[in-house]
């Protein structure tokens, strides 16, 4: 009888590795990291887009002026400037011969010949408007996430993307800055859409062991997108084609997705198509299970607002949508505006740092979960060690970016390298404490996040646009004091409220839904037999 026992608990616990050509959930992971590479395809490049779109000397003319539009005053003063192109570059090599860069302080304005006149402060509010939508939309999109299909659902979020990005040079040219705005909002609720369903698929298929390394996969679409896309985006600026085929070259890559996305990919392991039975049973062994009962919809609310947890989780995901804002969105700006760099140069210099985002996150990733298998360091210890190294490393290198200038190009090329990788880190931290703490309310939780979260998206544009007028590094000295400040305190709030446990308030802990305990085999047989 025990002999029969023991052939029957074995082979449903033995180990599947999750890098392996036939991980099926491997697989999967991969497809959501083109997802969030098509996301930011389609939306963080608005940075540089946006410094391609608008010419900066006639908007820097026209604020000069007080803002005062007259009928035609912004078509005159286009004309100028295009007229007097030549002149004016003359100008610029000259008064860069006579003083140096930092005795210009960055009062020398970089252009990138674009064609709107849109002020900088509505040129926050067009970055601003995705975020708008999104903090709007996120609630809904997590009750519907945690209701319906996240497959199908993801699948809504990418296509509503790509119809945005098509639109876009449409909207912008005949509307103007009001309808470039417009398709940055719906932008914003797609994108907010996308990031619950996503976390919803990763709790159907990665165990809890697994999900740092996981999330740093999935979450390298944005590297990949800010390593390749700011060149591809550069080299488009600078092309004949202009700045209108970087959105039709971003919804091409969203049409390929859903594509791929609806032939491989089903909500959960035990729907799917191609997966080897004993990783059928590993995951079953591992992965908790999600009720999809009437009781099930009911949220803790009363627990989940008075939890320190939850707290530290949401004032860590304004801090990190901030930083999102910042590396994403506003990198290319700084180097434009502060080191003076042409749109080719700045599209290799931007893609730099999230090259180190991308292989710090992998590494971190990898030794916590190690460390997490081994025992070596308790869930919770992992996920507060990992953000708290991720804060203050970003804080100490905001300190030392505030004393670059355009003389210095290498050492804040290095710096903000040093902050894009140490926010690489915040994957093993935040997010997966995140995926961890209640994942019968991932959807719920997700959303929450997202929208005090997109609090801090929001304010980002329009704390830059505040500061910055002409873009001089004084001015942009003060936005990175405010992340110094931020960043800094998040680690520490992290450190001492966050976990990275199953909390008490979650379906599974309080209707005890835990796996029957005749299927967990003992420690000592759980790698007896590898893939």
């Amino acid at each position: 009888m025990d002999s029969k026992l023991e052939k029957v608990v074995i082979p449903e616990k033995q180990h599947h590795p999750f890098l392996h050509i036939r991980s099926r959930r491997l697989h999967v992971v991969l497809m959501l990291m083109y997802a969030f590479f098509c996301m930011c395809q389609m939306t963080a490049h608005i940075g540089l887009s946006l410094s391609c779109m608008c010419n900066s000397t006639a908007v820097a003319m026209m604020s000069a002026s007080n803002n005062t539009k007259t009928e035609g005053t912004e078509s005159a003063i286009l004309m100028s400037v295009l007229e007097n192109r030549t002149e004016l570059e003359d100008v610029e090599i000259a008064e860069s011969e006579e003083a140096s860069c930092t005795k210009l302080e960055g009062k020398v304005i970089k252009d990138y010949g674009g064609t709107f006149i849109w002020s900088v402060t509505w040129q926050g509010y067009i970055v601003s408007a995705a975020f708008l939508g999104g903090f709007i939309f996120s609630y809904p999109a997590g009750f519907l996430v945690d209701r319906f299909s996240a497959r199908h659902i993801l699948s809504a979020s990418i296509l509503m993307l790509t119809i945005a990005s098509i639109l876009m040079p449409f909207l912008a040219t005949v509307f103007g800055e009001k309808g470039a705005f417009l398709s940055r909002f719906v932008m914003g609720v797609s994108e907010t859409m996308l990031i619950p369903s996503l976390n919803s698929v990763v709790t159907k298929w990665i165990p809890v062991n697994e999900k740092s390394l996981a999330a740093s996969v999935f979450t390298a679409g944005n590297q990949l997108s800010g390593m390749f896309g700011n060149v591809l985006v550069a080299e488009l600026c600078a092309s004949s084609l202009g700045w209108s085929s970087i959105f039709y070259s971003g919804s091409l890559f969203g049409i390929s997705w859903l594509f791929l996305w609806h032939l491989t990919v089903r909500n959960s392991p035990h729907n799917t198509r191609w997966i080897h039975k004993r990783e059928l049973d590993y995951l079953a062994n591992h992965i908790p299970p999600k009720h999809t009962g009437s009781r099930h919809k009911a949220t803790p609310w009363r627990d989940m607002m008075t939890s320190k947890v939850f707290w530290s989780l949401m004032y860590n995901s304004i801090i990190g949508n901030m930083m999102i804002a910042l590396i994403f969105v506003y990198i290319p700006v700084y180097f434009k505006d502060v080191l003076m760099l042409d749109v080719q140069s700045n599209g290799f210099y931007s893609a730099i740092p999230h090259v180190s985002n991308l292989v710090a996150k992998l590494i971190w990733g990898y030794i916590m979960d190690k460390c997490r298998r081994s025992k070596v360091l308790s869930p919770t210890a992992t996920v507060k060690l990992s953000q708290f190294a991720s804060m203050i490393g970003i804080s100490i290198s905001c300190l030392c970016l505030t004393y670059m200038n355009c003389s210095t190009p290498y050492q804040a090329l290095i710096l903000l390298s040093l902050v894009s990788g140490f926010f690489g880190l915040s994957i093993s931290g935040f997010y997966t404490s995140l995926l961890s703490i209640a994942p019968s309310h991932i959807g719920t939780l997700t959303s929450l996040g997202t929208v005090i979260g997109f609090v801090g998206r929001m304010l980002t544009p329009l704390m830059i646009s505040y500061y910055k007028t002409v873009g001089t590094a004084e001015e942009w000295s003060h936005v990175l004091f405010i992340y110094v400040f931020a960043s800094a305190s998040g680690g520490i709030v992290f450190a001492l409220f966050a976990s990275g446990e199953v909390q008490d308030w979650d379906y599974s802990k309080r209707h005890n839904t835990a796996r029957p305990m005749a299927l967990v085999a003992p420690e000592s047989e759980k790698s007896l037999e590898d893939f």
